[in-house]
């Protein structure tokens, strides 16, 4: 059995799910209103193994509620950003990471970071989720042939795919900025950019003052159909965040058989190697990531760069191996047999 806590109600759960704490317009009032909800609410129920996502307010909540045992999910910025804003924030990681029996980690610089913090370096589990690399598996690329040339020789537009919120840890200016200065080079290429975020408006100010109107689609947020239907059509893949642990995005884009341009940090460089899986480019250089994507749609290696990617995926990146050593991983720490009665929340 599965219980769903959470403070914010979904549309359509597939579980049964409680709302917990209030609708204070502050989120951490909001979390910890809901610290006697969750007593509640586990009591009845009795957990074998409790699942808390997202240090700051989830992990927080299971260490408070005395719910025992549990596993933290650390999803990136709980600890690359938020664990660092203060010595306040930094006082509440450890405590969370402290009283966590098992931590997992999507990667490994968020490994590094949460022993920094105090986490016990036998309690952290470093896999990343996932994706389905079978639904993501290319139909009909080859990867002998140039991204830029059609049938007959002439030259196509390369197509170029953006999944990143429009949020400033994205940093999408010098994307659009390098755009710019592609098609003032006459460099073909149209771009897709499927996100959506606070950023919107300023980045369709940057597509307008690049003139990009015709060579750039703001897709907004969208749904799995479209997404799978941007992967087949596109030939690179940009993402050049300031921070991140495993990308899902990346992880989608390499299983599908798109050249990754990545800004070089920690968390990309776990999965793309320059010029092997992909290339790496400085954090907001727009001319840098100009440069790499007019080289990539060339390069004659692109071809072997794509399958090695795809390769990396399959084998440290697919999802059905995560779901079965996550089972494993609870199995072991709710010490099954389970006591009669107890399930999972």
């Amino acid at each position: 059995d599965l219980l769903l806590l959470t403070a914010h109600p979904t549309p359509a759960p597939e579980v049964p799910e409680r709302v917990v704490g209030r609708p204070w317009p502050v989120a951490a009032l909001r979390y910890l209103s809901a610290l006697g909800d969750v007593r509640r609410e586990m009591r009845p129920f009795r957990p074998d193994v409790t699942v808390a996502h997202f240090l700051p307010n989830y992990g927080l909540l299971a260490a408070l509620s005395g719910a025992t045992p549990w596993m933290l999910a650390c999803w990136g910025s709980d600890l690359l950003i938020n664990a660092r804003r203060s010595p306040l924030h930094r006082a509440r990681a450890r405590y969370v990471l402290r009283r966590a029996p098992l931590i997992h980690v999507d990667a490994e610089v968020l490994a590094e970071a949460a022993m920094t913090l105090g986490a016990r370096p036998g309690r952290v589990w470093t896999r990343a989720w996932g994706v389905d690399t079978a639904a993501l598996a290319p139909a009909g690329r080859c990867d002998g042939v140039d991204a830029g040339t059609a049938g007959g020789g002439a030259t196509a537009p390369v197509r170029i795919l953006w999944t990143r919120q429009l949020e400033p840890v994205y940093d999408p200016e010098p994307f659009v900025r390098a755009l710019g200065e592609l098609k003032r080079r006459g460099f073909p290429f149209h771009a897709a950019m499927a996100g959506e975020g606070p950023m919107r408006g300023r980045v369709a100010d940057w597509i307008r003052e690049e003139d990009l109107a015709r060579e750039v689609t703001l897709e907004g947020f969208v749904g799995e159909e479209r997404l799978s239907t941007l992967y087949r059509e596109s030939d690179l893949y940009v993402s050049v965040s300031r921070s991140d642990s495993t990308s899902q995005s990346l992880l989608e884009a390499m299983a599908a058989g798109l050249l990754p341009i990545v800004s070089d940090i920690a968390g990309n460089r776990e999965w793309v190697t320059h010029r092997r899986q992909g290339y790496l480019v400085p954090t907001g250089d727009k001319d840098a990531i100009a440069c790499a994507i007019a080289e990539a749609s060339r390069d004659p290696e692109r071809g072997a760069m794509r399958t090695r990617a795809r390769e990396k995926v399959a084998a440290e990146g697919s999802f059905a191996d995560t779901l079965d050593q996550l089972e494993a991983r609870l199995t072991a720490l709710a010490s099954l047999p389970p006591a009669s009665g107890r399930r999972a929340t």
